[in-house]
């Protein structure tokens, strides 16, 4: 029997911010069967006259219509079973982006421990992303953090955040002790009241790096 080559390529992207100090990921609904009404991330097929790079970012700003964001490449599924009518191989990326700037009533945002029914294998492509992309923020690399918090927060906010990261509580004194004497995180000078007290804000200082 003559072997096939034929393969067809999708992209799918993992959009993802931060909010209340955990980390979501935007899917969209499915409006047709197979799987109508389930959810899955945002994707496209790949084109002959696209790189990989060039159609994870149309995707991006055709979901978000928010241009120049982060984008790393994360994994490739190619699974037989992916689809039940084609031979479809998906490469993933991960796009780190501000809750705020999403203005679609197509789309919702998920916490990526409360994840609705999903399309396909879209559940265990998110899991795969995900889990790489915390350990990306547990070091830093790529200054991810910065992304992830382009913005003022408390230190609370950013324990919270770490201890949701990692699934388990971090000691306060220890924790902040690290970020300040390591210089990791400079005061803004600024404060929020929170708790009914105030709280300072502070910015990360580039080049810390956090480690469980």
């Amino acid at each position: 029997m003559a072997k096939s080559y034929y393969n067809i390529i999708e992209v799918l992207v993992n959009i993802c911010a931060v909010s209340d100090n955990r980390i979501k990921v935007l899917l969209k609904r499915k409006k047709n069967e197979p799987y109508k009404g389930y959810w899955m991330l945002p994707g496209d097929i790949l084109s002959n006259d696209q790189t990989l790079e060039a159609c994870a970012e149309n995707i991006v700003v055709n979901s978000i219509n928010f241009p120049n964001m982060f984008l790393m490449q994360s994994q490739v599924f190619s699974g037989l079973d992916r689809d039940s009518e084609e031979r479809i191989i998906a490469c993933s990326f991960t796009s780190l982006t501000v809750k705020e700037f999403v203005h679609t009533s197509e789309m919702e945002w998920f916490d990526i421990s409360e994840l609705p029914k999903l399309a396909y294998d879209h559940e265990s492509i998110i899991k795969v992303n995900i889990d790489d992309l915390k350990k990306k923020v547990i070091k830093n690399d790529d200054n991810i953090l910065f992304k992830l918090f382009p913005n003022d927060f408390t230190l609370s906010e950013l324990q919270s955040f770490f201890e949701n990261i990692i699934g388990k509580s971090l000691d306060r004194r220890n924790f902040r002790k690290k970020l300040l004497t390591e210089n990791i995180v400079v005061e803004t000078g600024e404060k929020i009241n929170t708790a009914g007290r105030p709280s300072k804000l502070y910015i990360f200082n580039k080049g810390g790096n956090i480690n469980e």
